[in-house]
């Protein structure tokens, strides 16, 4: 199985999102696998390579992030047990570009199939899909399998923001607590009555919007009264009134607590799509497989989210997989070649 092998070999990258000229000795590796009938361009955003493949304006771009999450060593190497592969990166999503190097070998497409890989995803996407719509790039549909795990679309995902909330305070010795203002009190005192406007999510398939504080520190010693305090705040929200709810709630606390300040450190746009006709065509090869596709939704984000804004209709789905960015993540090898068989025949279709 050429993918499997493709696969090893993208796995001993460690190409860590931060690590920047890891991913470029990955992509350089890529786009050797290409064949020379196709237009290939690397090109550096803030440092981060991106490779693209065929023309600007392709009928499908079959899109990837090759950047990883950090962890141990022996993570970068596969190992297969029980018709399984495991490694960092194999469900995210380093498998979907072991079967477009085998798709674009075995075929000549022209440019009509186009290829895009990047190396910021895990970062938020900036230096790469953005920065790349954002210059012209224009497919009539996007492959993005980085969602919608065990054959499901994946249709809609929460939006987001990091907020960085700091406070300010007056010191003081601690044993005359009245003498100063604790900034960590004050900060600790407006987290918890943040936290109260969203409900608590139970599980899984509970999509609400979600609070957590990510960091958080202050204060200079124990016996001192600590005259500044921040925390790094993850807020999802489930749709635009939520965001809009949230957004009034915190202007509101703000109003309340005069010595809270709050940045917007990264801002996630929402994913709504709907099943249109490229969606369908795709149900269609899957079905010629033996394959049933279903319909989900997502916690977290991707970079399916800057197509959207562009109004590219986005394709995210993936094979049977799990364990991202865990020391066990997984992708079925069996799974993954009908997997294969079904977007050749999706593009075939095309």
């Amino acid at each position: 199985m050429k993918m499997q092998k493709y696969l090893e070999k993208l796995i001993s990258f460690k190409s860590i999102s931060e690590r920047k000229e890891e991913s470029e000795k990955a992509i350089k590796w890529i786009e050797s696998q290409i064949p020379s009938h196709y237009k290939t361009e690397i090109k550096k955003y803030n440092g981060f390579p991106v490779l693209k493949v065929g023309s600007e304006r392709p009928t499908i771009s079959l899109q990837a992030h090759l950047d990883v999450v950090s962890g141990e060593k022996s993570l970068f190497r596969t190992k297969v047990k029980e018709g399984r592969i495991y490694g960092r990166g194999v469900y995210d999503m380093k498998f979907a570009i072991a079967a477009y190097i085998q798709l674009l070998k075995e075929k000549n497409y022209g440019e009509k199939v186009g290829m895009l890989i990047t190396s910021d995803e895990e970062l938020g996407g900036f230096y790469g899909v953005k920065a790349v719509l954002e210059e012209g790039y224009s497919p009539k549909v996007c492959f993005l399998p980085d969602g919608g795990d065990n054959w499901k679309f994946e249709l809609k995902t929460k939006g987001g923001y990091h907020l960085k909330i700091s406070s300010e305070g007056v010191s003081g010795h601690a044993s005359r607590p009245w003498s100063g203002e604790s900034a960590i009190h004050n900060l600790v005192h407006f987290l918890t009555e943040l936290e109260e406007i969203f409900e608590k999510s139970v599980d899984e398939n509970d999509f609400k919007s979600t609070f957590n504080i990510g960091k958080i520190k202050g204060g200079q010693s124990t016996n001192k009264i600590a005259s500044y305090a921040e925390a790094m705040v993850d807020i999802r929200f489930t749709d635009e009134k939520e965001r809009k709810r949230i957004i009034s709630k915190i202007e509101k606390l703000k109003d309340k607590y005069k010595k809270i300040k709050v940045k917007e450190e990264i801002y996630v746009d929402l994913f709504n799509t709907r099943v249109g006709n490229f969606h369908k065509l795709f149900s269609e090869s899957a079905k010629r497989k033996g394959i049933k596709i279903s319909e989900t939704f997502a916690h977290g984000s991707s970079d399916a989210r800057y197509f959207n804004k562009k109004n590219i209709p986005t394709i995210v789905i993936k094979p049977k997989g799990g364990g991202a960015h865990s020391s066990n993540e997984w992708v079925d090898l069996e799974d993954l070649k009908k997997y294969y068989s079904v977007l050749k025949d999706f593009i075939e279709t095309l």
